[in-house]
């Protein structure tokens, strides 16, 4: 898998590019759009897909700028996350002392779990994992799993905010453990980890069966 990570913005979101010999996807444009058009011109892969793993706006903060600069990219986000696009006046009361305008957004495509994401030759497919927010989701890919702010190296994303279900979030990280195999994970946060190490030394992932 060729893929290369940035991490941007004041809460150091992982921003995630991945190609293959003709386009190129990039998973959480969190900021630093400058920083995103420099690493897709040294890649030199044409982008062809933005896929969100919910909407939080250390997580999309440079979507606005990457659509105005290609505006025929598709803007791919989790279904019930559709509101933090539409709405950030109501998800983020109490949390931001004001609403930038580039959090207001629109998503090209709302996703459902299962959804196969053919993009030039890659394929993306969806799993929907809510607990963080409702519309949280993760993208497996090849021997990877992006987990967004659902499953990080030793823990998992807050129940706390607006949308979020500790519950859910228990439901999901299960999910996640039951996946075959081991995969790489890269997640919302943090370094890499892997499926099999979070299975045995993650206490908030319990694999049932």
């Amino acid at each position: 898998m060729n893929y290369r990570t940035l991490v941007v913005g004041p809460v150091r979101a992982n921003c995630y590019l991945i190609w293959n010999d003709t386009a190129c996807v990039v998973i959480d444009p969190g900021d630093d759009f400058n920083r995103i058009e420099q690493a897709l011109k040294e890649i030199g892969k044409p982008l062809k897909a933005i896929l969100l793993t919910h909407g939080h706006f250390d997580h999309v903060g440079a979507v606005k700028e990457c659509k105005e600069h290609y505006p025929q990219v598709p803007v791919m986000l989790g279904a019930e996350d559709e509101e933090i696009l539409q709405e950030p006046e109501r998800v983020y009361r109490g949390m931001l002392s004001r609403i930038p305008d580039r959090l207001h957004l629109r998503a090209d495509r709302l996703l459902q779990d299962g959804d196969k994401l053919e993009i030039d030759g890659m394929c993306f497919t969806v799993l929907s994992t809510p607990g963080h927010t409702r519309g949280s989701v993760c993208y497996l890919y090849e021997d990877a799993v992006f987990t967004g702010d659902t499953l990080f190296q030793g823990s998992c994303g807050r129940c706390d905010f607006y949308g979020g279900d500790s519950q859910a979030m228990r439901d999901s990280l299960t999910k996640l453990a039951a996946l075959n195999g081991d995969r790489l994970v890269y997640p919302g946060h943090e370094q890499e980890t892997s499926l099999e190490q979070e299975r045995r030394y993650n206490r908030f992932m319990e694999h049932k069966g």
